[in-house]
């Protein structure tokens, strides 16, 4: 199985937000194809215009994924752009929460709640 098979990501047209859905599996062989999408994504939109990016099809999230996470939670902020995990719970949550990143990224379980947040 390729890289690409074990991740898949697109975009969808928004005027309220730059909405980026992930699915598949997040670790140090796809956190590439990742950070492209995320680049992209911020690249996208205007300023204070919230980047989501939907990880609730996403079955694994490893450390490679965790820190891209921060990084451009990092690199938005500075952009005045927030960056908006959206997931429903599941591994992502649990990954989350278990490295305490639920303290520094802002976790959603919805678009709906993710814009509301702003």
């Amino acid at each position: 199985m390729s890289t690409s098979d074990l991740l898949t990501a697109e975009f969808a047209d928004r005027e309220d937000a730059v909405l980026l859905h992930v699915r598949g599996e997040i670790d140090m062989g796809t956190a590439p194809v990742l950070r492209e999408h995320l680049e992209a994504a911020v690249a996208k939109g205007e300023i204070d215009t919230p980047v989501l990016l939907d990880l609730t099809k996403v079955g694994f999230l490893a450390s490679a994924g965790l820190a891209l996470l921060v990084e451009y939670h990092t690199r938005c902020r500075d952009a005045a752009r927030p960056l908006r995990i959206l997931t429903d719970g599941g591994a992502v949550l649990r990954a989350i929460q278990v490295s305490s990143l639920d303290n520094v990224l802002e976790v959603h379980r919805s678009v709906a709640d993710a814009l509301a947040a702003g």
